[in-house]
């Protein structure tokens, strides 16, 4: 048989046919081509550009270390995959919840407790929210009662004006470019007999609305630095969504769903050339200009790896946890009701620090939280890099005791760095009410050897064997399995 000439003779149908590939009415434009190759060309100018700022030290990034490469080329890529996801799978028309943080695109020294979703929305639309929780009797109690499966220890819906570290420049902290117009938390939600409850999102509420309800509207005061506060009006651009877990074996994810209702689109256009090639001239700009944001934030910002403005103390301690305080770079984000600490580790092999928490109100929820100078938490399902205040109960004394430390020390408390030598701290404090600041958690920290632990923590404090220790792995990795599962 002539293969050949039969392939000629597909060819030529092919050709001619008006279902074809090749047909000439079907080619595409030289203009489409030059749009797409513009497009590509600026896409793969900005991989090139994020990744020399994750090489070069220069550019505020943490110290070239193999470890440190390695991770920064992974966060490159998260940080890529999450744009994209954004510039071609969403459309305020027809918004759907994704993940704002994965396992793969961490950022903005996230907390692993949290499952961060968001959507996008346009600030003249008006929206549905519905979401179904298992049972949430613990919002209003901040008790921890035995009834299962229960809803996230706490969650929170935000309307949002921007993406922060899209520009690139710190100012974005000056003109108070991310702000949050409203937020709705567990609460105050009283979901019915079913675990049902909804929110409506839109520009102002309407008259004799009587439900949950985040304007996308609204005017906001911008106060930055060393400067007199000024009134800003924003409108929303996104909703976030933070569902924070503490009890790990027994809290399970919500249902969500969002839905545009003032139109009645439901078919989605497709995309021509030139808007792809705008999509693709987007995630170039923005992907570099994330890792400089993120870099210089991290550098001169939270001076993670010293003093920079030459002040004489460092905005993140080293071996240290600043005063618990609301979180000064939240722009109203995630500020209500939460008090923030941060720090930093910088330990030898036989080095621990051990850091003892004071609450004298017991918060909704704390945790303690891991991360690396990327501002990416660690891996908090194959190690204990984080820790709840479900997970780890108070002592006799009414304090947590934590230690960051190399190798398992037997103890609880352990805060693993997955082998990394340096990196960041947070712990974050949510009360059910706004709590006065002689309340404040009281944070002690002690730098010592590996062989004095023990010394430090109370009397008759347990030992954790390194089968229990399997044990809290495996209880961990099957949580993770089923808050970050894909399907």
């Amino acid at each position: 048989m002539n293969y050949a000439r039969i392939a000629l003779i597909v060819l030529a149908i092919a050709v001619t046919s008006p279902l074809g590939c090749g047909s000439n009415d079907r080619e595409a434009s030289s203009e489409a081509k030059e749009s797409l190759e513009r497009g590509w060309a600026a896409f793969i100018e900005g991989l090139e550009e994020a990744r020399g700022e994750i090489e070069d030290p220069w550019l505020a990034g943490p110290d070239p270390s193999e470890r440190n490469l390695a991770d920064g080329y992974r966060y490159l890529l998260g940080h890529a995959v999450r744009i994209a996801e954004t510039e071609f799978g969403q459309h305020a028309d027809l918004p759907y919840f994704q993940r704002s943080v994965r396992m793969m695109s961490k950022w903005t020294i996230d907390n692993p407790d949290t499952l961060y979703l968001s959507a996008p929305i346009d600030p003249a639309g008006t929206y549905r929210i519905r979401a179904r929780a298992a049972d949430s009797q613990d919002w209003h109690t901040s008790k921890r009662t035995r009834i299962y499966p229960k809803a996230p220890r706490l969650v929170t819906f935000q309307t949002t004006t921007a993406t922060i570290g899209d520009t690139g420049e710190l100012n974005e902290f000056a003109t108070c470019r991310n702000q949050t117009l409203g937020f709705v938390q567990g609460f105050e939600i009283f979901p019915d007999h079913d675990g049902r409850f909804e929110i409506l999102v839109a520009p102002s509420k309407p008259d004799n609305y009587r439900g949950h309800f985040l304007p996308t509207r609204g005017s906001v005061e911008c106060a930055p630095r060393d400067k007199e506060p000024f009134m800003l009006e924003r409108e929303a651009t996104n909703i976030a969504v933070r569902e924070i877990f503490s009890n790990w074996d027994t809290e399970v994810p919500m249902d969500l769903e969002i839905e545009r209702i003032d139109t009645h689109t439901n078919i989605r256009p497709s995309l021509n050339a030139e808007e792809t090639a705008q999509r693709f001239e987007a995630i170039g700009a923005k992907l570099p200009n994330q890792i400089r944001f993120w870099n210089a934030l991290h550098e001169f910002g939270l001076e993670v790896l010293g003093d920079r403005n030459l002040d004489g103390k460092r905005a993140l301690p080293e071996n240290a946890l600043n005063p618990a305080a609301p979180p000064f770079i939240a722009g109203g984000t995630a500020g209500a009701r939460q008090l923030y600490s941060a720090g930093t580790f910088n330990l030898d092999d036989d080095q621990a620090l051990i850091l003892r928490v004071e609450t004298k109100v017991d918060p909704h929820y704390v945790g303690f939280q891991l991360a690396n100078f990327w501002g990416e938490s660690l891996d908090q399902a194959s190690y204990t890099s984080s820790l709840t205040g479900g997970q780890l109960p108070r002592q006799r004394d009414g304090a947590r005791y934590y230690v960051v430390t190399a190798r398992d020390p037997g103890v609880p408390g352990w805060l693993d760095p997955t082998g990394l030598p340096e990196g960041a701290m947070s712990m974050r404090f949510v009360y059910n009410e706004d709590p006065a600041e002689k309340d404040f958690p009281v944070i002690t920290s002690t730098l010592t050897t590996f062989d004095q632990i023990r010394e430090h923590f109370p009397e008759g404090t347990a030992t954790v064997s390194p089968e229990k220790r399997r044990t809290q792995i495996a209880r961990r990795q099957a949580h993770i399995r089923k808050r970050w599962r894909q399907y």
